[in-house]
């Protein structure tokens, strides 16, 4: 699942997250990987697609649900994933592999300040208590003023990157992934 991050300063990269998301779809190391993501947006509105899993190989719906996300008008403040992550909690079984892949990964865009975040990361520790499946929290940033936010929300200092290049970022993304299976 990616979260993108379409705050009043997340807008800034946010040509860079799509271009990350649509390089780690397009270019899979591994053609055998059966991957589906889930595409989420906090802007001023929210976007969850009804949290419906797309199949890395089902193009014409990614490329739909990209558009709505790129159109989405951004923030006019900081943003929260709280309502977002919650919404993943309560309406998605993540151990359904017949639906979500086998150990899901969680991406979270950070370029802003992030509202709410203790609340977000209570809810994530709800989602790796509960799920009968792991749960991997990644966050990517854009600059090294988002690390101590983004390290507080994965729990975890080598679950965040420092993208300078999407594609480099796109086989980071690849080789956590592949760590979680």
């Amino acid at each position: 699942m990616f979260f993108f991050d379409n705050s009043i300063y997340g807008k800034n990269s946010f040509s860079k997250q799509i271009k990350i998301v649509n390089e780690f779809v397009l270019n899979s190391p591994n053609e055998d990987d059966s991957i589906s993501i889930v595409l989420l947006s906090k802007g001023e509105t929210s976007y969850n697609s009804s949290f419906y899993p797309i199949p890395t190989y089902d193009y014409g719906e990614f490329y739909t649900s990209l558009a709505a996300i790129s159109n989405q008008p951004p923030a006019k403040d900081n943003i929260s994933y709280f309502v977002l992550t919650s919404d993943v909690a309560s309406k998605n079984n993540l151990s359904d592999v017949n639906l979500y892949t086998k150990n899901p990964i969680l991406v979270y865009f950070i370029d802003s300040y992030i509202n709410r975040i203790e609340d977000t990361r209570n809810i994530l520790n709800m989602i790796s208590e509960f799920s009968n499946t792991t749960v991997k929290v990644v966050s990517i940033i854009f600059d090294t003023m988002k690390f101590s936010t983004a390290t507080f929300l994965t729990k975890d200092f080598s679950s965040v990157h420092l993208s300078t290049d999407h594609k480099e970022t796109s086989q980071w993304l690849y080789k956590q992934y592949q760590i979680s299976q």
